[in-house]
C-alpha cells in the first residue's frame, strides 16, 4: 500500500542521492555545556527521543567521552524509529581516540540517513566500562531543527538494544549516551509539488474505489 509517509521517504532519498554530501560537517544536535553529574552507563542502551521540524539527514553519530581522553570500549550507536524494530543505521566509534572529538563526543560519518517532519526518533548508544551523564534541559543547547521528547534506556545488561524505556519524568531530557550530527534538506519546491501531486492522486484513487 502507497502512503504519503513512503511516498515523502521515496523522495527525500532521491533528492540526498542527486544532492550528494553536505560540503561541511553539521554541528552536533545536542550541545553540553558542562556535567551535572555522571554515572556507570555500562548495564544500559542509553539514549533520547525526538523529531525534526523540517526534512533533514543525519550524517554522523556520536557518544559521550567522559573526561574527553578517548574511549575505554567501542561504542555502538544506533538510530531508530521510536516503534522500534531494527535500527535504521548503527555505527561503531572505536576504543580510543581515533574518532574525532567534538565538544564532549566522539563522532564516526554514517551514509545520510533521512529525518522525516512528523515521525519519532530514538538514539540510542552502548558502551560498557564508561561513564555515562545526562542532558537536563539547562545544561546545554539542542539545535532548533530537533526537539527532544524524552530520555530513553534499555533494560539491564541487555547490551546493545532499542531503548524502549522512560521515566514520566524524563520529558526533554536525554541520557548520554549517545548524538547525532543533522541537517535540514534543502528541497526544492518542485520536489515538493511533486510529492503533493502524487499523494493527491493516490487520495483521488483510493476514493474512487470508495465510491465503487
Amino acid at each position: 500500500m502507497i502512503t504519503r509517509q513512503s511516498l515523502m521517504t521515496l523522495g527525500l532519498v532521491t533528492f540526498i542521492g542527486l544532492a550528494g554530501s553536505p560540503e561541511t560537517s553539521p554541528a552536533a544536535v545536542l550541545e553540553l555545556t558542562h556535567t551535572d553529574f555522571e554515572f556507570d552507563g555500562s548495564p544500559w542502551t542509553l539514549g533520547w527521543k525526538f523529531v525534526v521540524h523540517e526534512p533533514a539527514y543525519a550524517t554522523a553519530l556520536g557518544v559521550y567521552d567522559s573526561g574527553q581522553d578517548g574511549l575505554a570500549d567501542s561504542a555502538v550507536i544506533g538510530l531508530w524509529l521510536a516503534t522500534g524494530g531494527d535500527p535504521l543505521i548503527e555505527a561503531t566509534v572505536p576504543a580510543g581516540t581515533d574518532a574525532p572529538l567534538d565538544g564532549l563526543f566522539r563522532f564516526v560519518p554514517i551514509s545520510a540517513t533521512p529525518l522525516l517532519p512528523g515521525t519519532e526518533y530514538i538514539i540510542g548508544s552502548y558502551l560498557p566500562g564508561e561513564l555515562a551523564t545526562s542532558f537536563l534541559g539547562t545544561n546545554g543547547v539542542v539545535d532548533p531543527l530537533v526537539t527532544i521528547i524524552e530520555a530513553r534506556y534499555s533494560n539491564p545488561w541487555e547490551g546493545f538494544a532499542f531503548p524502549a524505556l522512560t521515566d514520566p519524568d524524563s520529558s526533554g531530557t536525554a541520557l548520554l549516551g549517545a548524538n547525532l550530527r543533522a541537517a535540514p534538506i534543502p528541497l526544492p519546491a518542485t520536489v515538493w509539488f511533486f510529492g503533493a501531486g502524487i499523494a493527491g492522486l493516490v487520495g483521488w484513487g483510493a476514493r474512487r474505489r470508495v465510491a465503487r
